[in-house]
C-alpha cells in the first residue's frame, strides 16, 4: 500500500510545464524567421512546435523537404539537421568549421550541426562526428 501511495505521489508531481505546442509560423521569434528566409527560401514549413522543458523554451521547425531546425527562445539556431545522406544549406556553418571540413574531408557534406556553450558538434554525411570549440577550432572526433 505504501508503495502505491508513494508511486501516485511521485506521478502527480510531474512537470506541468513540460509540453509541446504546435504554433503558427508568425509566432516564431523574428531572428528565427530571418534564418528560415535566408537558408530555406521557397521551402515550405510543415510544422512549428514550441517546446518547453523545465522552463526552457525551444522552437522546432520541420520543413517539407525533411530538414528541421531547432531554435532557442531568442530565435538563434541550436540544431540544423538534414535527412540522411543530405547536406544542410551552405552558410550556416561557422567559417572555421567549414574550412576544416573542406580541407580534411573534401567532398563530404555536413548532415547536421548542433551548438551549445561547449562549441559545435558536426555530423558529416559519411557518419563522421566532429567536435569543435566555440571559436570553431577542431577538438576531436565524437566517439
Amino acid at each position: 500500500m505504501t508503495v502505491c501511495v508513494l508511486g501516485m505521489a511521485v506521478w502527480s508531481c510531474g512537470d506541468d510545464d513540460d509540453k509541446d505546442t504546435v504554433i503558427g509560423y508568425d509566432t516564431l521569434p523574428a531572428q528565427a524567421r530571418t534564418f528560415i528566409s535566408t537558408y530555406y527560401p521557397g521551402v515550405s514549413v510543415r510544422t512549428v512546435e514550441r517546446k518547453t522543458d523545465d522552463g526552457v523554451v525551444e522552437f522546432e521547425v520541420k520543413f517539407q523537404n525533411g530538414h528541421d531546425v531547432t531554435f532557442d527562445s531568442a530565435g538563434l539556431w541550436i540544431d540544423v539537421d538534414a535527412p540522411s545522406g543530405k547536406t544542410i544549406p551552405l552558410g550556416i556553418v561557422p567559417a572555421a568549421v567549414a574550412v576544416y571540413v573542406d580541407t580534411r574531408y573534401p567532398g563530404v557534406g555536413i548532415n547536421e550541426i548542433s551548438r551549445d556553450a561547449r562549441g559545435y558538434d558536426v555530423d558529416l554525411v559519411d557518419g563522421t562526428d566532429l567536435l569543435f570549440d566555440p571559436a570553431g577550432n577542431f577538438i576531436g572526433l565524437d566517439r
